[in-house]
């Protein structure tokens, strides 16, 4: 945490961090480079960048477009209609991406632009489509979930399974806060409703993009696919519909969409790599037993114990990225789960759903920070409109911890 706010990359402080614990334990020199190495070294980790460059592939195919055409010809004609737009096309690119940076930025670029034109105000924007982009890590698929998936051993079919019902319902949730603020700030900007045949056309368009999320999902959940193959078969879906389909994306463009998904891979894999010594130094520290022992077991309330280790995750991502939470914690809150009786995919949805609410929080939060630089305004200035969408994520968060049917119960309809 110091080396954070002293401005050092995260994978640096995790680095630096690991190696001093690591030295001061006489742990060899060797065993450090091959925990680094063996963080990355793994066949389940490489949908990570299959998922990454599916994505920029079908963005540049021009799939946002169809996606919120789509999303405007069902939502677009209520009040708040291009609130309600931002966030139903945000919950379908969820389903193609699985990356809620890449949402906010996605969507972001399209919808923040046009919101601000038709009078919304800047800050709703940012708030609307930073919130909406949440979505992106929790409905199936998800890049979260696989790593989740990966550091604690369990079925990542399952755990899309599991995200799916909770991402809906924060969906609506936030189309209820959209709703409620547009009539608070007399957003007016009411368009003609759609006739259902405008509808049927606009889904015809956009049937090459829905297709992607259920060749993705059911492919891994009836055993087609491993998570690493349905990237691999995202990939080449996603050269089909662009080359194909939309005829949007073009051959000389291919280097620069694989140059730009190397690059954000490179910025998970390299916190993964690193992450590998620091898991290996919290092993041999013990840290899962003395987290249990000291901190979980004395409150003894299950639901209490784990309202506490919320709180603690929620707090540490203001200052760190999901996917580092993931990382570093993930095994352990896996751990404490077990420990304290609940079912391991259900407590891994819940777990994934708070370390992502620090992506849209200051000060570091990466999707709410891409929103604000697309609109042009300063982090601070979209935090008071944020609170009601931040509180709908906490409802959302407290509902699955509650009612684990949430997240189980797609999974027991499919698996039973």
């Amino acid at each position: 945490m110091a080396l954070i706010f002293l401005g050092f990359p995260i994978f640096l402080a995790i680095c630096i961090s690991s190696m001093l614990v690591a030295f001061a334990m006489g742990i060899p020199l060797s065993l450090v480079i091959t925990r680094i190495f063996g963080g990355t070294d793994s066949f389940s980790l490489m949908a990570i960048p299959f998922f990454i460059l599916a994505g920029n592939i079908m963005m540049e195919s021009k799939i946002t477009d169809r996606i919120v055409d789509f999303a405007d010809s069902l939502v677009g004609h209520f009040r708040g209609g291009l609130g309600h737009v931002n966030i139903v096309s945000s919950m379908i690119f969820s389903g193609i991406q699985g990356s809620g940076v890449a949402d906010a930025s996605a969507i972001g670029s399209v919808m923040i632009p046009s919101m601000i034109r038709q009078g919304y105000d800047k800050d709703f924007a940012v708030a609307a489509t930073a919130s909406a982009a949440v979505m992106g890590p929790i409905i199936p698929p998800s890049i979260a979930m696989i790593m989740y998936g990966y550091y604690t051993e369990l079925s990542v079919g399952k755990l899309f399974l599991g995200g799916l019902i909770p991402g809906v319902l924060l969906g609506l949730g936030l189309m209820v806060v959209n709703h409620i603020i547009a009539r608070h700030r007399r957003y007016d900007f009411v368009k003609p409703k759609r006739s259902i045949k405008e509808i049927l056309l606009t889904t015809y368009r956009s049937i090459g993009a829905l297709i992607m999320p259920m060749i993705i999902v059911l492919g891994i959940v009836f055993g087609v696919f491993t998570p690493t193959e349905s990237g691999i078969a995202a990939t080449v879906y996603g050269l089909f519909y662009g080359l194909v389909i939309s005829r949007k994306l073009k051959l000389k463009r291919l280097p620069a969409v694989l140059v730009d998904s190397a690059n954000t891979t490179s910025i998970v894999m390299i916190i993964l790599a690193m992450a590998g010594i620091f898991s290996n130094v919290l092993t041999r520290l013990q840290f899962q037993s003395v987290i249990i022992e000291n901190f979980v077991t004395p409150i003894q309330n299950p639901y209490l114990a784990t309202l506490s280790i919320m709180l603690i995750i929620i707090i540490l991502g203001c200052f760190i990225d999901p996917s580092v939470l993931i990382v570093m914690f993930g095994s352990t809150v896996a751990a404490i789960g077990r420990n304290l009786g609940f079912d391991p995919i259900h407590y891994g949805v819940l777990m994934v759903i708070t370390m992502l609410y620090g992506a849209i929080t200051p000060p570091v939060g990466s999707m709410l920070y891409i929103s604000c630089a697309i609109a042009g305004i300063p982090l601070e200035k979209s935090v008071r409109v944020l609170s009601p969408f931040l509180i709908v994520q906490c409802l959302i968060m407290l509902a699955v911890l509650f009612i684990p049917g949430l997240s189980l119960w797609v999974n027991d309809l499919v698996f039973r």
